[in-house]
């Protein structure tokens, strides 16, 4: 049900302005004057989608009301419709100036109201559906759409952002490279369908072991890149890594009755940013030494986690 606020200190004419709405099944909100509407409106502003106001009255008016409603941060549109005895055209465009969508003049007609409330409504249903559909094209765009973790551009941008939070706050960032051993022999020996439900799995247990502000992202066919802000000591790092590979290696992954062994190897390196450093260029070095440190996992036996790129005090630039 569509909630309504009427702010009116006309107590008459609010009365009849809720039964004529709540009729259309609407269900009202009342305010005595600016203050209290806009007291109202904070209390309930996720729930209301359309405001009738009245210019004059005690405390607070309907046109400071709404501009200071739309300087409020709000989930979604609101309608605002002024209902007011003034009537030249320097009101209306004042009414309009101060944020308001329509203005109707005292006294008004049943009819003429409640298809005003329709068309708002109709222009408040259509915000939402398109900012719906923004966040759709967000979402695919930014987002691997089979494990449901950071696109390759998405991750790099995002990491670009930490470091340069990281810079700001003069704190670290450990990047670790995680890529799963002879991926290639399950595509070929069970088909895709099931190495793409194998990424599926490993991603939601690499992701079970990272804090919600963590970052992950998938880097290329079932390469990922996780990285972890705040964290600049070796044990610490290596802690977290093994803990991620352990995540993987040591539970088997069941598809279609069959029982996988998997395993990762990871290469981490970790650095603090400053300031004045070309943060993607930066990236690019961290990367470079991330995968360096992969390599190296992978040449001495896979399965295994060599973390480089700093010292038992912390982190090397």
């Amino acid at each position: 049900m569509e909630k309504v606020l009427i702010v009116d200190d006309d107590a008459v004419t609010a009365v009849l302005l809720k039964r004529m709405l709540e009729k259309e099944g609407f269900q009202v909100i009342l305010a005595e004057n600016g203050k209290e509407g806009l007291k109202a409106f904070a209390e309930n502003q996720k729930d209301i989608s359309l405001i009738i106001t009245d210019w004059l009255m005690p405390e607070m008016d309907g046109l400071e009301m709404c501009q200071k409603i739309r300087q409020m941060k709000t989930e979604h549109y609101v309608y605002v419709i002024f209902l007011s005895a003034k009537e030249n055209k320097q009101d209306i465009v004042a009414g309009l100036k101060a944020g308001a969508d329509d203005y109707l003049t005292k006294p008004f007609s049943h009819e003429e109201l409640i298809a005003r409330v329709n068309v708002g409504l109709r222009i408040v249903r259509l915000q939402q559906e398109l900012k719906k559909a923004n966040h759709h094209l967000e979402i695919l765009a930014t987002t691997d759409m089979l494990t449901g973790v950071l696109n390759r551009r998405a991750l790099r941008q995002r990491l670009i952002e930490e470091l340069e939070r990281c810079a700001r706050k003069e704190t670290s960032l450990c990047l670790f490279m995680a890529d799963l051993d002879h991926f290639k022999k399950i595509n070929d020996t069970y088909g895709h369908l099931v190495g793409d439900k194998v990424l599926q799995e490993v991603v939601k247990r690499l992701k079970q072991n990272l804090r919600p502000y963590d970052i992950i992202g998938r880097y290329g066919g079932e390469e990922f890149v996780i990285g972890i802000p705040e964290i600049c000591y070796r044990q610490i790092i290596r802690d977290i890594a093994e803990r991620i590979r352990q995540s993987v290696a040591n539970t088997p992954i069941i598809i279609n009755d069959t029982e996988l062994k998997i395993t990762i190897s990871i290469g981490g390196t970790v650095a603090k940013p400053r300031l004045e450093d070309n943060m993607e260029a930066y990236l690019e070095k961290l990367l470079k030494k991330a995968d360096d440190a992969l390599y190296e996992a992978k040449q001495k036996g896979r399965n295994r986690v060599i973390i480089a790129g700093e010292s038992n005090e912390g982190a090397h630039r």
